[in-house]
Parts: C-alpha cells; structure tokens; sequence
C-alpha cells in the first residue's frame, strides 16, 4: 500500500453491550467454543491448526455460511485469552487488512440474582470515504449478535 492509499484509510471502532440475566459461566461456554460461534454469528468452523480448545496463538477457520464456498475461509487468530472473561481475535480479510474482534463477559449483580454483561467490540481499517456507513452497518450486526446470543441462551 503507498503512502496516498493509506492517507485514505481509517480506523474505526464499534461496540454493543448489554446485560442478560443468565449465569455467566453459561454465557462463556456459548461465546468461547468455537464450535457454537454458529448460533451467535453468520460464520461456521472449517477447521483447525494446533488443538480446538481456544487459547492465544490457536488458529481457526471461519467463512461466511451465506456468502462464501468452503474454499474461502477467512484466518482467524486468538490474539489473547483470558478463560471465563475476554478474548480477542484477528481475522484476515481478502483486502490484506485485519479485522480485530473482542469478546467482554463480565458477571454483574443486579437485584440480588447475578447476571451477565457481554460486550462485543470490532475494529478495522477502511477507506475513509464509506467509514461512516460502514461503522453503521458494524454497529448494527454487533446488535443482532447480542440478540442471537440471547436467544441461543434462552433455548
């Protein structure tokens, strides 16, 4: 990338947050297995390098279940890994640049019972141009992932 191609890109940063009323360590189970990332995001597991229990450095495969074939799966690396509280991940995108994703589950008591806080938070580098539109639509899939993450819980 040369120095006017990256004068037109910007970071941008997007969060959702919310509080459940479910047991914390259920909430974790959901939000850390690799395998359940399909109930709570439109992404499927192709596969592994090292083992499937999650931890920093462990790569896994992802792709988009709607809109990419098999062949296409997109890289993603656990960056950090704090068991039963956060993770952070870097997913490869085909543009060369990175998509960082953090997962936040914090317990919270709230009336005497415990709860969950879960915030979800997404950065990535875009050309400046549609950044205003893109952190809207980040916004807005951050939102149905914390409403698909309540629903997956209930049942």
């Amino acid at each position: 990338m040369n120095r006017d191609e990256t004068a037109r890109r910007t970071n941008i940063v997007c969060a959702a947050e919310r509080v459940l009323g479910s047991d914390p360590a259920q909430v974790w189970a959901l939000m850390a297995d690799p395998a359940r990332v399909g109930e709570w995001a439109p992404l499927e597991v192709v596969g592994y390098m090292g083992t499937e229990l999650p931890k920093s450095g462990q790569i896994v495969f992802l792709r988009t279940r709607r809109w990419r074939p098999r062949s296409r799966e997109r890289r993603v690396e656990v960056e950090e890994w704090e068991a039963g509280s956060r993770y952070r991940c870097e997913i490869s995108t085909e543009a060369g640049s990175a998509i960082c994703f953090e997962v936040f589950v914090t317990p919270e008591v709230t009336g005497g019972a415990i709860a969950t806080r879960i915030r979800l938070k997404q950065r990535m580098e875009v050309a400046a141009a549609p950044s205003a539109l893109l952190r809207r639509l980040v916004s807005r899939q951050l939102e149905r992932r914390l409403n698909r993450i309540e629903l997956a819980l209930r049942s």
